[in-house]
């Protein structure tokens, strides 16, 4: 229970937030030959992507349901602002392979935004190799913009305390590149945070997760539209995620 936990109780913000928390973007099964599936639903203060606070400082309200076979994922995720008239759909599918402590996956991705009428696809793969000392874990992610034709680079330090078989505490160092992804944005060193939370399981279908981060600018230039909601903040987010 507690390995499904880490790979998977962070989808809402792995999957709005292309952030590297889990070493894949989305829960595999956890039973041979079976399908599994989680519900996930909760709360941001902000929605933090690509360094940036990209509803100026308003919420976001994510649910999300994700159905995995093997090692195939099929994911329908939705987030809507309580503050202003903004949401998302994101349709996934991602296909991942272990190989000794290394893990690889590649995903498809197509992103709507009903409100403004836009749409984009996305392709995105990473690795994650959990052979470092002291039960470190390095993650790379890449994701690429149909729209905007360019690229959104991650890298992260992550690190697993298991309390117990109900209860986990994670941290993880993030470093964001920016190739164009956010094209009226500057290109290079984009951001860098760091995140800690904890998860702990009510049973064996139910969990709930709490999680805290703080993300510093690089290199913000205030002339360029992109850059103009990269600033240093702060971000919570709290939820629950059901297992079937």
């Amino acid at each position: 229970m507690r390995y499904v936990l880490l790979t998977t109780i962070c989808v809402i913000q792995t999957v709005f937030a292309h952030e590297p928390e889990a070493s894949a973007p989305f829960a595999r099964s956890d039973s041979e030959g079976g399908i599994s599936g989680h519900f996930n639903g909760g709360w941001a203060s902000r929605y933090f992507s690509e360094g940036r606070d990209t509803l100026a400082g308003d919420s976001l309200w994510v649910s999300s349901l994700e159905l995995a076979w093997k090692n195939f994922t099929s994911a329908v995720c939705y987030g809507r602002s309580p503050d202003q008239d903004y949401d998302e759909l994101q349709l996934s599918f991602a296909a991942s392979q272990s190989i000794g402590d290394e893990e690889v996956y590649a995903a498809f991705t197509q992103l709507r935004t009903p409100f403004d009428g836009l749409d984009d696809i996305e392709v995105g793969a990473g690795f994650s190799w959990a052979g470092l000392p002291n039960g470190i874990e390095f993650t790379g992610d890449a994701y690429y913009s149909f729209d905007a034709e360019g690229s959104f680079w991650e890298f992260a330090l992550n690190r697993a305390f298991f309390v117990s078989d109900k209860l986990i505490f994670h941290t993880s160092g993030i470093l964001g590149v920016n190739q164009g992804y956010v094209s009226d944005g500057h290109d290079g060193a984009n951001h860098l945070a760091f995140r800690m939370g904890t998860e702990y399981a009510i049973s064996e279908s139910v969990a709930t997760y709490l999680h805290l981060a703080h993300s510093w600018a690089l290199d913000r230039d205030a002339s360029l539209p992109g850059d103009r909601q990269l600033v240093d903040f702060s971000h919570a987010s709290l939820g629950m995620q059901f297992s079937f």
